[in-house]
């Protein structure tokens, strides 16, 4: 399942320009130019993380966060070319979760929005995967409509680190290091028969394989 963004920018250009990038690196993306529309837009969908101007035309962003959050805990990453502490510190007590100035580089926000997500999914029991499927972060069990569904413990501890690196080029190399322990010797061969037991069982579309890199989790 796709992680659902909300943009809020009033510069056509770079609104358009944001939602072209997060769309080719798998995010699902809605965008809104106005405060208002962006409040209404929040309250009748669920978004996983939101992107909030704060010079916006009718409610200014600040405004539009103290809004939302009186309903919603979706994180909110502020985008403003105001870089004054008393700004800073006014978008933090607004309700916002980070703050990104301008100009700033498409690698760096993808980077702020993926910090957000491991913070969120990392504190949540549960995360939901799609189709019935959800993985308890606390248990390391991965469930199919509420029931537990057996996997071995290096393919569990996989799909944790997949799914705290959602939507991230993962080397084979990080994986050995997080799924092996010392005292073991790391083996491609096994690994790639986990990849196929999580693909067998959440479908094939949920990793990729980066060709002589490693794998991305975009479930």
């Amino acid at each position: 399942m796709k992680r659902k963004i909300l943009i809020v920018e009033d510069d056509v250009s770079l609104n358009e320009t944001v939602k072209e990038f997060l769309e080719f690196n798998g995010f699902e993306t809605v965008s809104v130019c106005e405060g208002d529309s962006a409040v209404n837009i929040a309250y009748e969908e669920n978004f996983d993380v939101i992107l909030l101007d704060v010079k916006l035309p009718g409610m200014k962003g600040f405004d539009v966060a103290k809004e939302i959050r009186s309903f919603s805990d979706t994180p909110i990453i502020f985008i403003t070319s105001l870089d004054g502490e008393k700004d800073v510190e006014k978008g933090f007590l607004s309700g916002g979760d980070d703050y990104i100035r301008k100009p700033f580089s498409l690698k760096e926000l993808k980077l702020r929005i993926d910090a957000v997500l491991r913070r969120l999914y990392s504190n949540r029991e549960k995360v939901d995967l799609g189709d019935g499927f959800e993985f308890d972060v606390k248990n390391n069990e991965l469930l199919k409509d509420n029931k537990p569904v057996h996997l071995k413990t290096k393919v569990a501890k996989l799909l944790n680190l997949f799914i705290k690196h959602r939507g991230e080029v993962l080397s084979k190399d990080k994986i050995f290091a997080e799924i092996y322990n010392y005292e073991e010797t790391p083996n491609e061969a096994s690994l790639r028969t986990f990849v196929k037991t999580l693909r067998n069982i959440l479908g094939n579309d949920k990793i990729q394989t980066i060709k002589d890199i490693g794998y991305k989790f975009v479930g």
